[in-house]
């Protein structure tokens, strides 16, 4: 079911490329709410415009951030379709839209692709990560230890949709240490839209000439506490599919031991069970130098998994640098890098262990 909700767009907070940040009042509701409105579906919106709102997710407390979705813009004017592309998204349901994907333009680029089967990454290491607050930490140390790497960022589609909503990747690009984004299945919003992963990271090393591709999910993950009832449990099906291509796969280990549900302790079990249990082929599992006693909990946890027999596991001695940079709002799970220290000390390990492929 659906909460639908009339509201007049009070304020226009922010917008970039693709949304818009709204203040909002709504019908029989007093005081002032927050919604985003996706201009390339909605149209954009003035203030003072009538706007029907998807409020459920605010209604039911769930994790929007405290923002209704605008769902129709009655002053939305009606535009001509382009006559590119014919592959739908978000298909069959009221916000089905058209896009031109990389494989449509792929005849053009290469007449004879059909017939041509793909050679491969040719050892592109490919960055494999849970959550989407691992982006900022990994680009920023990489782009300040490895300098002149081009880096892609390819967005599935197993958490938000619309590659628009996350800021860390807007600011990102706009300094310019993204050479590019790719969204892929029903995500959207990248510099290319792509079928699947694998013509993704196809994209990713042919068009956008990728030194280095994070595949990365975008804001939103679902968990459920359950053993396989979690979207980071495509990781173990990326390291397969990195594998058949050729790539390098180096899989950033979720670690936290600020967070106190035990089933994400130390080495969180969606990595765990991504590695022990999804995947049939190894990657690359970079771990950062921490004291004693949490390495002596983490070492448990691989032994008991069975981790070190069938992945590579690499301790990066080296202490990687300490975070000399800030970056706004950098958090993983509303906490800061004072707070949970030793997720952000993974991933700079996986970064720091990804630049030794170049030198």
């Amino acid at each position: 079911m659906i909460s639908i909700e009339e509201g007049i767009v009070e304020k226009i907070s922010w917008e970039r490329e693709g949304i818009q940040c709204l203040e909002v009042t709504l019908a029989g509701r007093a005081g002032k709410e927050k919604a985003l409105n996706y201009s390339k579906l909605t149209g954009k919106v003035l203030a003072g415009q009538r706007v029907f709102l998807n409020t459920t997710a605010v209604r039911l407390s769930l994790g929007s951030g405290g923002y209704h979705f605008v769902l129709f813009n009655p002053a939305r004017e009606n535009l001509p379709l382009s006559p590119q592309g014919h592959i739908i998204k978000l298909r069959y349901t009221p916000l089905q839209f058209k896009v031109h994907t990389y494989e449509e333009k792929l005849p053009e680029i290469c007449p004879d692709i059909l017939l041509k089967k793909y050679c491969g990454l040719k050892n592109t290491p490919v960055v494999i990560g849970e959550l989407h607050s691992m982006i900022a930490p990994f680009v920023l140390l990489f782009n300040k230890r490895y300098s002149g790497k081009r880096i892609v960022y390819v967005m599935t589609d197993s958490a938000s949709l619309p590659l628009y909503l996350s800021d860390t990747v807007s600011r990102l690009k706009g300094e310019g240490m993204l050479a590019g984004t790719i969204t892929c299945g029903h995500a959207f919003g990248g510099d290319i839209e792509t079928v699947n992963v694998y013509t993704a990271l196809t994209a990713a090393k042919e068009e956008l000439k990728a030194d280095v591709i994070l595949l990365i999910p975008g804001p939103g993950v679902v968990g459920t506490g359950t053993r396989y009832g979690f979207s980071g449990i495509e990781q173990g099906e990326h390291i397969d599919r990195v594998n058949k291509f050729k790539g390098i796969p180096i899989f950033i280990p979720r670690i936290s031991f600020a967070d106190k549900r035990s089933r994400h302790y130390g080495l969180s079990h969606h990595s765990i069970t991504a590695l022990a249990e999804i995947s049939s082929t190894r990657a690359y599992l970079p771990f950062p130098l921490l004291n004693k006693k949490k390495r002596n909990i983490l070492f448990r946890q691989l032994i008991q998994s069975g981790l070190p027999r069938k992945h590579r596991l690499v301790l990066v001695k080296k202490p990687p640098l300490k975070m000399s940079y800030t970056f706004p709002g950098m958090q993983t799970m509303g906490r800061s890098i004072q707070e949970d220290p030793d997720f952000f000390a993974a991933v700079e390990a996986a970064a720091v262990f990804t630049g030794k492929f170049f030198f």
